[in-house]
């Protein structure tokens, strides 16, 4: 089966890496920015619940691309019963065609919409319904493919609503993901916020999950009931630039998104808070095997970089994303000094390209001996 799904600006690398614990048989045939085509052996269950996918679609045909209105026409033309496949979930009474070509919604000539809008309707028995209940299906094109696609979306489970300014489900589970979650991890976000990297990482295995923020009191009222119900999780009201009640060595995985010191005041300048924040972090991460995931604004990368320095890590990679449309940067990194940190124990995964001007290693290892658990992000 073809599928193509689209994610968060910018993580194209990570979402590379990722694919194959996620999919059986995976290969990709196009990749850009935003949004991968792949072909699998998978179910659509196991593609819809990918959990970096903004959204996933099962490819049912497609024709060489040129002038919209005659491609719409010939996909209509071309379409059959036997390429509607069966999909997940309750079977939708109503359905809508979708035009998205390039990143954005596209207008299609009112004689090829209402052709293909016929096509459906007779392939599937589904009664038209412009206001967007029931099924999708979306005529998507993209820079650099040379064909136009015809495609069920899939149906994605629902997740809890995010709060205001919160990360989206799909960064923090690639965030996450990047950190190589192992299920013996202390993981510690002492900039916790709404919680957005704790109820990630509540839908893997882990030995403890630490929520830490300085507004914990104003912030808990709004956190989701998984993150106060589950015995995993630790909650704390500390700065993140001390950690008085955590000892030295105590934590394997920090995954966090400090403030960018451009909406709100902190303490001292930027400068010194990534440098306390770093000095921080090396000494509650243990010594061995001790790795983070760090997102601020690009502005201040060059800040934490150095800082990083300073503290004694290694970042191992970096990555330039969009969040809400504003520049950001990935920090991936671990404890030491050496080219490789000693690893915990965990099962062998394939190799990912390293980034070209960082020493690099898999992002992501050993998560097939907990790939079940990982279908928890979706619900």
């Amino acid at each position: 089966m073809r599928y193509f799904i689209q994610y968060p600006a910018g993580t194209s690398e990570l979402v590379a890496d990722a694919m194959s614990h996620f999919v059986e048989d995976f290969r990709m045939e196009y990749q850009d920015d935003s949004a991968m085509l792949f072909s699998s052996t998978s179910s659509m269950e196991r593609v819809a619940s990918i959990p970096f996918a903004k959204n996933a679609f099962a490819v049912c045909a497609e024709t060489r691309r040129g002038d919209i209105d005659a491609n719409v026409s010939r996909l209509a033309a071309s379409l059959k019963k036997s390429q509607f496949p069966a999909l997940p979930g309750e079977r939708a009474r109503g359905f809508r065609v979708m035009v998205h070509v390039d990143g954005e919604l596209a207008s299609i000539g009112g004689a090829p919409k209402r052709e293909i809008e016929r096509t459906v309707a007779a392939c599937t028995g589904m009664r038209l319904e412009p206001s967007g209940r029931g099924q999708e299906y979306w005529v998507i094109g993209r820079l650099d493919m040379d064909s136009l696609m015809f495609c069920a979306r899939l149906p994605k489970p629902a997740r809890p609503k995010k709060a205001r300014g919160a990360l989206s489900h799909e960064l923090s589970a690639m965030l996450v993901l990047a950190s190589e979650p192992q299920p013996e991890d202390t993981f510690l976000d002492p900039f916790a916020g709404s919680g957005s990297f704790v109820v990630t990482r509540l839908g893997m295995p882990a030995q403890e999950i630490i929520y830490s923020d300085l507004d914990l009191a104003e912030h808990r009222d709004q956190l989701p009931g998984e993150a106060l119900r589950d015995r995993r999780v630790r909650l704390l009201a500390e700065d993140a630039m001390s950690l008085p009640s955590l000892p030295d060595g105590s934590v394997d995985v920090i995954v966090t998104d400090p403030p960018w010191g451009e909406h709100e005041e902190l303490p001292v300048p930027y400068e010194e808070f990534a440098a306390s924040t770093c000095d921080s972090f090396a000494r509650v991460l243990h010594p061995d095997h001790g790795r983070f995931v760090l997102l601020c604004n690009r502005r201040g990368a060059p800040v934490f970089d150095h800082a990083f320095g300073a503290a004694g890590f290694q970042v191992r990679a970096t990555h330039e994303i969009l969040v809400n449309g504003h520049p950001a940067t990935v920090f991936v990194g671990a404890r030491g000094t050496t080219d490789t940190p000693a690893p915990r124990p965990q099962t062998a995964a394939a190799p990912r390209r390293k980034p070209a001007d960082r020493p690099g290693k898999p992002l992501l290892i050993g998560m097939n001996t907990y790939r079940r658990s990982l279908n928890r992000f979706s619900r």
